[in-house]
């Protein structure tokens, strides 16, 4: 319930139970008006305070998302690199023996 409509219905209150009744139990509608406006004040800042982290974590799901991109790619390319460096050299055994069958020195 929104402040006007709150204000609205305790004025009601108040009539239907006349002026004399009314301000036996004025202090205890001052109450609840002072706690309903605290109430609304707080679920205003809350909200306001969510829809800016809801913000904020678009917005870095957004940046993250853009850099792991780019460290992907630049990773894809060293590792094509190293590959390509480590291809290993095929063994020849005439390269390891001699004429005779001895290993060479």
């Amino acid at each position: 319930m929104d402040t006007t409509a709150f204000q609205n219905k305790m004025n009601e209150i108040q009539e239907k139970i006349g002026q004399d009744a009314s301000s036996l139990i004025m202090d205890d509608i001052g109450l609840l008006l002072t706690d309903n406006k605290q109430m609304n004040e707080t679920i205003s800042e809350k909200n306001t305070e969510n829809e800016n982290l809801k913000k904020t974590n678009d917005t870095l799901q957004m940046v993250n998302g853009n850099l792991l991109k780019q460290v992907g790619m630049v990773e894809d390319t060293k590792l094509n690199d190293n590959k390509s460096e480590e291809k290993p050299k095929e063994f020849d055994f005439k390269t390891v023996f001699d004429e005779k069958g001895n290993f060479k020195k």
